[in-house]
């Protein structure tokens, strides 16, 4: 059997910290698909698993390899040898991590690679582009209607006002003046929206939830911050909703094709290479990279 460089953490918990390890590659089964990783992108997910704060479907596995986002080149498996692909490992299903010279996947999560990223450009895209798209189906807007995002400079958030846009949405942001009408969820003349994304929490997400119009739409990726009155308390005929990304190779299609058009802009801080994947997590908790980290085995 094959082995494979990845970097791993034997507990979680605080003190936890990632090593290289070398562990076995999983030859693909039926419907899988073995990839070679060119790049594994790092988010705050990555962070929630070594610190025990996570949640998986099932009971934890160790190692832990962490890592949500790939791009790399098909080697075997239900897709053509030599494929440029992406894919999200949806760890929290799979406990497959990308910080890993290898994942096997089912078939179903991969998608063609945008032809004009570069790999660690097309590793941005998977976890927070389908966190988007999905949040974007939520709210269930149409052309012309306004949609505020309290967190647009964030990956989710920009990717979720990019496809927006495209789709002839009109997007706001918190503190920016709307054609002399007011200051969007800054008091005063509050302008009122059809739809608001919190990608925050907290006391900006009970803000922008102030913002929107009666019977309108508001989806949080954010969950525990939604108070008063419970996570999920409806008022003013609008009923909070919860996006949690699932991996889907079709809607990652989609996506790959909205950034081959243009909608889509990925922004890498900082490469680095997959034995740092440590440094990658300090940084990110540190805030002291502006743009996705990505690991390159």
């Amino acid at each position: 059997m094959t082995t494979m460089r990845a970097m791993a953490a034997d507990r979680v918990g605080p003190g936890a910290t990632l090593r290289p390890q070398d562990l076995q590659v999983r030859e693909p089964g039926d419907g899988e698909v073995l990839i070679k990783v060119k790049a594994a992108a790092v988010n705050p997910a990555d962070l929630g698993m070594l610190a025990g704060r996570y949640r998986w479907y099932d009971e934890l596995r160790l190692p832990l390899v962490p890592g949500y986002d790939v791009a790399g080149v098909v080697e075997a498996g239900d897709w053509e040898p030599g494929a440029a692909v992406v894919a999200s490992t949806g760890h929290s299903r799979t406990q497959v991590g990308g910080y890993a010279e290898y994942v096997t996947l089912p078939a179903s999560y991969v998608a063609p690679k945008p032809a004009n990223l570069d790999w660690s450009e097309a590793a941005t895209l998977p976890l927070a582009a389908l966190t988007a798209h999905q949040a974007l189906e939520l709210l269930d807007l149409h052309p012309g209607q306004s949609l505020l995002v309290n967190g647009p400079r964030g990956a989710v958030g920009r990717f979720a006002a990019e496809l927006a846009r495209a789709a002839g949405i009109t997007v706001l942001e918190p503190g920016v003046p709307v054609d002399g009408a007011g200051v969007v969820g800054v008091g005063g003349d509050v302008v009122s929206v059809d739809a608001a994304l919190d990608v925050v929490g907290g006391e900006r997400a009970r803000q922008t939830f102030a913002t929107v119009r009666d019977g309108g739409s508001y989806v949080t990726v954010v969950p525990e911050f939604w108070v008063p009155g419970g996570q999920f308390t409806p008022d003013r005929g609008i009923t909070p909703q919860l996006v949690r990304a699932e991996p889907s190779g079709a809607r990652l299609t989609t996506i790959s094709r909205a950034a081959e058009a243009g909608d889509l802009t990925a922004t890498v801080g900082k490469t680095l290479p997959l034995t740092d994947a440590q440094q990658a997590l300090d940084l990110l908790a540190s805030r002291g990279v502006s743009g996705k980290i990505v690991l390159l085995p």
